[in-house]
């Protein structure tokens, strides 16, 4: 028993000790260009907000997709659209120790934005592992690690040239994706490739009292800023569709993905026999950027023995510039939930 304690003890001063040295590493991390995506609601999509989520649930499996749509109808722009799907699966326990387990999860990633239609895609395999620091598992310390395969493309690249100027030079450096390009003069096989490794990191504690459940997390994602090659070359006439020389020496830059660390905590609090309050929060930091959510969803018991519940909610963005407010609204029928959230 003695023994037993100790090491638990030792868990969490090496979870309080993940988080300092996570947020040291970020703060004191060069960040260059690329930015992470955000969702409203951002719980989810657990696994693209931290590894550490990866098995972190009661049962054998979950399954998540979330699609995230925005300028749909926003004059002639192209709607900007997001994807996100994964799955994962608790295998095994009392592999270390006696109230351990370990996880797997695949994840799939999809963005597509602009005139252009630049998409960005990333598949990845995640790993958790967990520690029940007692046999109630009511509080339980989790560590995930992510990794993924990057890649991207533009498939419209006469759009991004100057209207009616056919000798501009359009320049490939925004966004969050890396080097692959299409137009003449970019020769992505000398230097990079269209590929990248991507790796992030996460830890999560949940606590339990009664009905009650706390859990908080701290996530930094790209990890290792991996780079990617952004080329520089000539465009095309939008109008007249007629394609200017190639350049001989395309400018070539590298551009690394930023170090995005994350913080989150979200609270389960059952106020009635039929009503559960679940408030969140979210910071999000990355070069030099930050963000801010605040949010709650009420859940009401409608059925009890269909298990079938409402859900609504509200929430806003107080960082970076009070940008949104949103609604949240949807249903649970057993372990089955649909949720849909609009900002406004």
């Amino acid at each position: 028993m003695r023994q037993d304690l100790l090491v638990r003890s030792k868990i969490k001063r090496i979870f309080f000790g993940s988080i300092l040295l996570m947020g040291l590493v970020s703060m004191s991390s060069h960040l260059t260009a690329q930015q992470q995506g955000h969702f409203t609601d951002f719980r989810m999509a657990p696994s693209a907000l931290n590894p550490g989520l990866t098995g972190a649930f009661k049962g054998t499996y979950r399954i998540n997709g979330l699609y995230r749509g925005q300028w749909g109808n926003f004059g002639d722009s192209n709607a900007a659209k997001t994807i996100v799907a994964s799955g994962e699966f608790n295998i095994k326990g009392g592999l270390l120790l006696e109230n351990d387990w370990i996880s797997a999860g695949l994840s799939l990633y999809n963005d597509q934005a602009g005139t252009a239609n630049r998409k960005y895609n990333s598949t990845g395999f995640s790993v958790g592992y967990h520690i029940g620091l007692d046999d109630d598992y009511t509080n339980v310390f989790s560590v995930g690690l992510n990794y993924s395969s990057l890649g991207s493309s533009v498939s419209n690249y006469r759009l991004l040239g100057d209207i009616g100027n056919s000798s501009v030079q359009p320049s490939f450096t925004s966004g969050q994706f890396e080097g692959e390009c299409t137009l003449p003069g970019c020769d992505t096989q000398s230097e990079g490739s269209s590929n990248a490794t991507d790796l992030s990191l996460g830890v999560t504690y949940k606590t339990e009292v009664n009905d009650n459940v706390v859990r908080f997390g701290l996530a930094l994602n790209h990890l290792n800023a991996p780079e990617t090659t952004i080329a520089v070359a000539r465009g095309g006439n939008r109008d007249t569709n007629v394609m200017v020389t190639p350049t001989t020496d395309p400018n070539r830059t590298i551009d690394a993905f930023r170090r995005n660390l994350v913080f989150h905590a979200e609270a389960s609090t059952l106020i009635s026999d039929r009503v559960r309050v679940n408030p969140a929060f979210l910071f999000m930091t990355s070069g030099g950027t930050t963000e801010i959510q605040l949010q709650s969803t009420m859940e009401y018991l409608v059925n009890a023995k269909e298990q079938f519940s409402l859900i609504g909610g509200i929430g806003f963005r107080p960082l970076p510039s009070f940008d949104a407010g949103y609604l949240i609204g949807g249903i649970r029928m057993r372990d089955l939930q649909v949720r849909l959230s609009y900002d406004i």
